[in-house]
């Protein structure tokens, strides 16, 4: 009676997510998007002598799309605790392309475990697509250039760190957003990455340790949620 029991459940929350989960054709062509995301900023440093550079982001994005999937994506972005600034805000103008939603259903033979299999095949009723984007990144940042004192190895303390040298902020950026979907809902995994066409961070040290290094390149890796109507 108990195995009975648990089937049913299995049998009622796999036919609950398949339900919701279900989009007509015709729901494939909602024009708007629009989501709120978290994530991090980091600088891509491959010297293992540079310091790193990295913060937090908050942003709220909204997209258009036209009848052929292209479309365009813009919103607003905060990033936080990056060294160098007291405020760090960018707008993103992007062009968007986003592929048909589509499942992946399929009972997989690796599975470890009977909780494992019933995951993967609610995974694969959920709808889901990809949206490939590329554009600029414009901002502004309100500077803090007041460095702080460090030391190595219980050696004296000095000043080192990242200034900003230049308030206006752009960049050349490219990036995949993949969504899962559920109704007009979704959750939203997006990376991309960012060339700085401004040289707004410079490191600096009183050891004259790599001092002048700007760094260009940045990685941006956001979750979300997303709503389409």
């Amino acid at each position: 009676m108990r195995i009975s029991k648990f089937g049913l459940f299995v049998f009622i929350l796999i036919s609950f997510f398949h339900a919701f989960a279900q989009e007509p054709e015709d729901k494939d062509s909602f024009s708007h998007d629009i989501s709120f995301n978290y994530g991090l900023f980091p600088a891509l440093i491959s010297d293992n002598f540079q310091s790193e550079l990295s913060g937090s982001t908050f942003s709220l994005d909204y997209a258009y799309f036209f009848y052929n999937k292209m479309g365009i994506r813009t919103g607003l972005n905060s990033i936080t605790n990056f060294e160098g600034t007291k405020g760090f805000y960018t707008a993103p103008l992007m062009f968007a392309y986003r592929t048909k939603a589509h499942r992946d259903f399929y009972i997989s033979s690796d599975a470890d475990s009977f909780g494992e299999l019933i995951f993967d095949i609610i995974l694969g009723l959920i709808p889901k697509h990809a949206e490939y984007n590329i554009g600029f990144n414009l901002g502004y940042i309100e500077p803090d250039n007041n460095l702080g004192m460090v030391s190595y190895n219980g050696g004296p303390y000095f000043k080192e760190g990242y200034l900003t040298q230049q308030r206006f902020f752009a960049s050349a950026d490219a990036g995949l957003r993949l969504t899962y979907r559920i109704y007009r809902f979704g959750i939203v995994l997006s990376p991309s990455v960012s060339y700085l066409m401004t040289k707004n961070f410079e490191f600096y040290s009183e050891q004259d340790s790599n001092n002048g290094f700007s760094p260009q390149w940045f990685m941006k890796l956001n979750i979300g949620l997303s709503y389409r109507f």
